[in-house]
């Protein structure tokens, strides 16, 4: 009895859609997390420029307020249902989604084709529903990579991705607040800008969002124990390995960590005066129509005190570090004269159909509607495998984005919005196909085979054979 409560308060029947060309449509009689609107799959508009080389314009949602994405059946799309059915009841069923609370929305062809939203048995949003919003974790990387192209377009006359961040003075330095502090390590002046967005600058990884051990200053260091002052490496945790030195050359390895992006983030704001946040929504997640509150509601205290790490809200958001209030990366909340900033490592808060958007914008080269919003060389050169100075390409990463290029069963254009407890975005170009996951302490079990690649392999099942 409790299994079948627990599988009817797990799926979300899909509502009517609202707005122009959505009156009198209602629901379907399909299996319960695929119900959808009734919508011709033939709606698209006028001829349009193509985007990575698809024949065909592209559909583009209006904003939900305003309608929202259109919802279709999906075998009227060619996709085997029956597959679908099975990819969704695996990712409803499997414990990382039942413990807590999951989402799912899967777009084909600019339709969601399936939707479900799972209401954890152990905790979590209570019930989760379309308009749950949840931390997409470090997929909020990605979206700091999409800030960091259409800054680099627009200040191209003053930095490039060979600019060194750190410089060799204050007076040449992206972040001249580096130099109120003696250097602590002298290769970081070797920093350049694509060093820090492909995960190759040597900044440490360890995360301590909540203080886990007695914080220490550097020798010589008397300041505030805030957020910019732990990633230039002034202050730092017993036990923890600190920021005032790097872990290698910068380009010569790769070491995933969020500091070098923090800084890079302290480098946009100093050239534009906003923070990443604003910056980007005015220029981006706006025209899309993602909602205000993502540009308004900067939140300061990151919550985490709970171990079980439930990192859901019911409002939209980006977090916000640096000065008093901010605990961000273990810090005290004290005041900090470098000011706020959006934290660009994580806390991005969104609804799961939101989040589709912007991967449906990197799905089309950054274009949406008659607007190239995203640089789509930016977009292609941040999606393909970092090249080093050497020629060579060793890590699935570009440019804040992962490069699924070996997966068996999945074409090798997959790349990824990768984020802790599987708040994940998959974005297939070959296939016209995102899929966007959300979760909270969705660890797995030892041993058991990757939730996230076998979710990816039974959607991508669903399509005929040479679909790709």
């Amino acid at each position: 009895m409790a299994d079948r409560h627990q599988e009817s308060i797990s799926r979300r029947k899909l509502l009517k859609l609202a707005g122009a060309g959505a009156a009198g449509v209602g629901l379907m009689t399909l299996p319960r997390h695929l119900q959808a609107a009734s919508d011709s799959p033939s709606g698209l508009k006028g001829p349009q420029a193509p985007s990575r080389g698809r024949l065909q314009s592209p559909y583009f949602p209006p904003s939900e307020q305003d309608g929202g994405w259109r919802v279709t059946d999906p075998s009227e799309l060619g996709l085997n249902k029956d597959l679908l059915e099975e990819a969704i009841t695996y990712h409803d069923t499997n414990h990382v989604t039942s413990s807590y609370g999951g989402a799912l929305v899967v777009v084909y062809k600019g339709h969601i084709v399936a939707e479900s939203y799972t209401t954890g048995a152990e905790g979590g949003p209570q019930p989760w529903t379309a308009k749950t919003c949840n931390d997409m974790k470090s997929s909020t990387k990605s979206v700091f990579g999409t800030a960091v192209g259409v800054f680099l377009d627009e200040y191209n006359d003053r930095v490039t991705l060979d600019t060194y961040l750190v410089g060799s003075s204050k007076e040449d330095s992206l972040i001249p607040q580096i130099w109120d502090q003696p250097l602590t390590d002298e290769r970081k002046t070797r920093i350049k800008v694509k060093h820090v967005i492909s995960m190759t600058s040597g900044h440490e990884t360890r995360e301590p969002w909540l203080a886990p051990t007695t914080r220490s200053h550097f020798p010589g260091y008397t300041g505030p124990f805030q957020m910019y002052e732990y990633c230039f490496g002034w202050w730092g945790f017993e036990d923890i390995p600190a920021h005032h030195t790097l872990r290698f050359f910068p380009g010569s390895e790769f070491n995933y960590s969020n500091y070098g992006l923090e800084q890079m983030a302290l480098a946009m704001r100093n050239l534009s005066g906003e923070q990443v946040g604003p910056y980007l929504y005015d220029r981006v997640l706006g025209p899309i129509g993602l909602p205000e509150g993502i540009k308004k509601n900067g939140f300061r205290d990151m919550p985490y005190s709970d171990g079980r790490e439930l990192n859901f809200s019911s409002e939209p958001g980006w977090g916000v570090g640096g000065s008093e209030g901010c605990d961000a990366y273990g810090a005290d909340k004290s005041a900090s004269p470098m000011g706020y900033n959006s934290v660009v490592g994580s806390t991005f808060r969104c609804t799961a159909r939101d989040f589709a958007r912007l991967a449906y914008l990197w799905l089309n080269g950054g274009r949406w509607e008659g607007t190239q919003l995203v640089p789509e060389g930016w977009l292609n050169l941040a999606t393909s495998r970092y090249r080093r100075d050497d020629g060579s390409t060793p890590s699935p990463y570009g440019y804040t984005f992962w490069i699924q290029d070996r997966l068996e069963g999945v074409p090798p254009d997959l790349f990824m919005s990768r984020g802790h407890n599987l708040n994940h975005s998959y974005v297939i170009p070959s296939l016209d196909l995102v899929v966007v996951r959300q979760g909270n302490q969705n660890r797995q079990l030892r041993g058991e085979t990757p939730f996230a690649t076998t979710l990816i392999q039974k959607i991508v099942a669903c399509f005929p054979e040479g679909a790709s």
